[in-house]
């Protein structure tokens, strides 16, 4: 089943969260803690770091359907986050039926 953020339950998009840094019985515990409804990945001891050249901690990466990345930040506040999504969600749209676009 795709777990996502409600806000975005009926909208082609999925979070994932990656943990590098904490070992896996203190991100069990922050899953259990903040009700995450999305998959938590352990990444610690992984190349995922490496993968996505993330410099500092936390990143918030987002990730086109094609596996190019859209933005890559260290942190973003709900609202902004929401906007953004709003806005690949759109480009996506777009990308799938061009004449959505604005002229």
């Amino acid at each position: 089943m795709k777990q996502v953020i409600p806000l975005f339950k009926d909208q082609p998009v999925n979070f994932i969260s990656i943990n590098t840094r904490d070992p896996k019985g203190q991100v069990d515990a922050e899953i259990k803690r903040h009700k995450i409804g999305y998959p938590v990945h352990y990444g610690r001891g992984s190349t995922i770091n490496a993968d996505f050249k993330v410099l500092k901690l936390p990143r918030l990466v987002l990730v086109r359907a094609d596996g190019t990345v859209y933005k890559d930040v260290p942190f973003m506040k709900a609202d902004e986050l929401r906007a953004e999504v709003e806005k690949l969600l759109k480009e996506a749209a777009i990308k799938a039926d061009p004449s959505l676009r604005k002229p």
